[in-house]
């Protein structure tokens, strides 16, 4: 579904009056907690690695860091309430991600930084864009945010009919991800097991 579609299909099931703007500030709040919760999914940035440079973007929240790895090396976070273990990493208040020791010496694509992803931001100019979310589970921002427009208009009986279509699908994601086969051990040709 596109985002028109989504718009489309919450004031199809509860006319409302909220603006646009409003309504895409409650899906994108919605698409940020299942990535942050249910749809997490790992991924990496690499950086070019520059002679006396500490400090590099963030790719993601401070929080969606799983791993820093510089020239090979895995970095420990230090928190200024730790002792710290040389190398380290740290965030700074601008939100970047710095490294020390500081490198002395330039390194192409010396740096990843494993994290996880996080949906972009959908706004008014993107009408016909797909949210980031699995399109086999749009229907999560649909009822998301009829609960929301629901909360706003103290309609309790709509909240609760909302919440559980938005349960049963958040279960149907959680059943076709534990579904995985069982696939029988192998054995090779020497004997062994692979």
């Amino acid at each position: 579904m596109t985002l028109q579609e989504i718009l489309d299909e919450i004031t199809e099931k509860y006319p409302h009056g909220l603006s646009n703007d409003s309504v895409i500030r409650k899906i994108n709040q919605i698409q940020n907690e299942l990535f942050r919760t249910t749809f997490r999914v790992n991924t990496m940035t690499q950086y070019d690695i520059l002679s006396n440079v500490f400090a590099y973007p963030l790719p993601c929240n401070r929080t969606n860091v799983i791993d820093v790895v510089v020239n090979d090396q895995e970095y420990r976070y230090y928190d200024v309430k730790q002792t710290a273990t040389v190398p380290f990493y740290y965030f700074t208040e601008k939100n970047d991600l710095g490294i020390y020791p500081t490198p002395t010496k330039d390194s192409s694509g010396g740096m990843i930084i494993f994290h996880n992803r996080e949906p972009r931001k959908l706004h008014i100019n993107m009408l016909g864009a797909e949210p980031d979310l699995d399109r086999d589970f749009h229907m999560l921002l649909v009822y998301g945010g009829l609960t929301q427009i629901a909360e706003n208009f103290q309609d309790v009986a709509m909240v609760n009919n909302y919440t559980s279509k938005y349960n049963g699908l958040l279960q149907e994601f959680n059943k076709t991800n534990d579904e995985r086969p069982d696939y029988p051990v192998i054995a090779d040709v020497m004997g062994g097991l692979l």
